[in-house]
């Protein structure tokens, strides 16, 4: 969507009707905001992202591409065909003359390196289907982590163009009291000071909402919502976040299957190269002519290296080195992943704090307290722009519980990723059933 900046304006009153249109904002291009707008949830963003990012795509020619090599690897060496004519010219007369051999001959593999080369790549074919599922896995926690940004910055901007209105209407009034001598010229000064700054934050949430939105659209293909987001946070069941369990989380992390399966796939390396080791035996069978009697007689061969200087010892130990230093990289992203287990559940308890103190108590506070100023202002027992700033103190109550819900919900994404994004798959899936359904 395009950005939307309120200006100051030349009368104070009248951009009140400018802000109140504003207060509609959505991700709708001009020609569809006639309609009333659809919502749409987590649910759908997320099997979008799926249906429409290349990265996954990718990552399945990848495994074809692996899957293929692993065919390859365990083919046996094509059989050759030989002709040796030998024997002709000089002292003899021409090729009628010459003894003449024909054989077809054969590489058996005696140690099995083919089966070991086919099970290494296979491996590697599984190591692969793992990195796709971590990077599914990525391309869901990103997309909702955007998703509950653009859906807080899109609350933010209603509940500032909200106050911004309110500001407008009450300098406007201020400002005829003013004109009419009933106030002083402070009042005026103080009332435009409160617009100036609810402009301000009406601005950058303006700002903020449209950056959001366009990176949650670039996600798929870069076209734009045409519906109103809701609330991420109600699609979770908190309860298993709660419960988490580090151990039995870890087992399932993304990242550590996909080390897990290059481990293994190193392992098979190493016996694809001790099996290397082991000379291949070649053997042929075939006819000989010879030329000066015209008889024929067969030939049989048999051909074998001798394991004297090379017997694959770089290549064994090249395999080692790297199965261990596979398993070393595997126990460095366990530990990592411990450290962020607990940082993330650290900020999950805090968010989750932060947003029951603001919605069961600061809030209804907050409200109370503008109920009982707009009762003495009534009487009054108040001034306006004391009124004021109780009221903005209330949109800023609003707006930190919209900002305590969106870190609560990207606290309980990042914890999700972290064990495989059950939940979120879980909405994928959701998702697909009414698809289905329908």
């Amino acid at each position: 969507m395009n950005s939307i900046f309120v200006t100051w304006p030349n009368r104070l009153g009248q951009s009140a009707m400018a802000v109140a249109m504003l207060v509609t904002v959505s991700l709708e291009p001009v020609e569809a905001q006639n309609h009333a707008p659809q919502q749409i949830g987590l649910s759908e963003v997320l099997s979008r992202a799926l249906d429409n990012n290349p990265i996954t795509e990718a990552a399945d020619q990848e495994i074809q591409a692996v899957e293929a090599e692993a065919l390859q690897a365990g083919l046996w060496d094509n059989p050759t065909f030989s002709a040796e004519i030998e024997d002709f010219g000089g002292d003899r007369e021409g090729l009628g003359d010459a003894d003449t051999t024909l054989s077809i001959n054969q590489t058996v593999p005696l140690g099995g390196d083919r089966g070991r080369a086919r099970d290494a790549a296979s491996a590697w074919a599984r190591a692969a289907r793992a990195d796709r599922d971590a990077q599914r896995t990525r391309l869901l926690a990103d997309t909702a982590q955007t998703y509950a940004a653009a859906y807080a910055a899109s609350e933010t901007l209603a509940v500032r163009l909200e106050l911004l209105d309110i500001a407008n209407s009450s300098a406007e009034a201020i400002h005829s009291r003013v004109e009419a001598g009933r106030a002083s010229p402070i009042e005026r000064n103080r009332a435009n000071v409160l617009v100036g700054r609810a402009t301000i934050a009406a601005n950058q949430a303006a700002s903020t909402q449209s950056e959001n939105h366009s990176r949650l659209a670039a996600i798929w293909s870069g076209s734009p919502l045409h519906a109103d987001l809701v609330s991420p946070l109600g699609a979770f069941d908190l309860a298993d976040i709660q419960n988490a369990d580090l151990n039995a989380w870890l087992l399932d992390n993304p990242e550590l299957l996909k080390l897990r399966a290059i481990t293994r796939a190193r392992s098979q390396e190493i016996r694809r190269e001790r099996a290397a080791a082991v000379p291949d035996l070649t053997v042929g069978a075939g006819v000989r002519r010879f030329g000066g009697t015209d008889e024929t007689a067969f030939v049989a061969t048999v051909e074998v290296p001798i394991p004297v200087i090379n017997r694959n010892q770089g290549g064994v130990a090249a395999a080692a080195s790297r199965e261990n230093a596979a398993r070393l990289d595997e126990e460095s992203t366990r530990r990592v992943l411990i450290a962020q287990f607990a940082s993330a559940m650290g900020r999950f308890e805090r968010a989750q704090s932060t947003y029951a103190q603001l919605n069961e108590n600061i809030l209804p506070a907050s409200e109370n307290a503008l109920s009982a100023a707009q009762e003495a202002y009534r009487e009054g027992a108040l001034d306006v722009l004391n009124f004021l700033d109780i009221q903005r103190s209330y949109f800023d109550v609003r707006v930190d519980l919209i900002s305590a819900q969106s870190e609560l919900a990207s606290a309980v994404i990042e914890l999700d990723a972290l064990a495989g994004a059950p939940q979120l798959n879980r909405l994928v899936n959701t998702n697909s059933e009414e698809e289905n359904n329908d």
